[in-house]
């Protein structure tokens, strides 16, 4: 097996097994284990837990930015574009591996201590807030910085409820949608 694509696979159970449970309760035992990888191959390439799960959230922004982008770019006005990142939360509650936010997560697990882990999920964070904040200002908007903050407080909102509940199927965002549209346009300056 190439040493690349065991790094591959440190990424992909880690990954997985810190979605699911969460950073703290996943120790590097088990990681070791079900990647099947020796210890000394997991440190080789990350030397720390920590250094794993800046690395694994560092993806995952890359990930998720690319993935939001491409939603968005199958848009065409500012508004469509931001009813597609609602589109595009909605999708991702309905994979079946979707276990929440791993930015919210490791913003609660992790304290000031870390702050490389919380800057990497508050830099995630403020990059779509950035993105929606610019939208809104196309779209003209009053307060614009503000409304983002609100439509992020939202989706994150959305997020944490559709982890608790863990609907079957998916959850319906047209009533969200539908609310932050009307505030988006009742917004406009005239």
């Amino acid at each position: 097996m190439k040493s690349s694509s065991k790094k591959e696979i440190i990424y992909e159970t880690a990954t997985a097994l810190f979605a699911q449970h969460g950073f703290h309760a996943i120790g590097i035992d088990r990681i070791i284990s079900e990647s099947n990888v020796a210890k000394m191959t997991l440190y080789k390439y990350f030397p720390s837990k920590e250094h794993l799960i800046e690395s694994i959230l560092i993806r995952r922004d890359e990930q998720l930015r690319t993935s939001i982008i491409q939603s968005m770019d199958e848009a065409i006005t500012p508004l469509e574009k931001i009813k597609s990142i609602f589109q595009w939360y909605e999708k991702w509650f309905e994979q079946p591996n979707f276990y929440g936010c791993m930015f919210i997560k490791a913003s609660e697990e992790f304290s000031q201590e870390t702050p490389k882990i919380r800057q990497i999920s508050q830099d995630h964070k403020q990059w779509l807030t950035d993105v929606v904040e610019e939208l809104l200002i196309k779209i003209g908007v009053k307060h614009p910085a503000s409304l983002a903050n609100f439509i992020m407080v939202t989706l994150d909102g959305l997020t944490v409820n559709a982890n608790i509940f863990a609907y079957a199927g998916g959850m319906k965002l047209d009533s969200s949608w539908s609310f932050v549209e009307n505030l988006i346009l009742q917004s406009k300056q005239h």
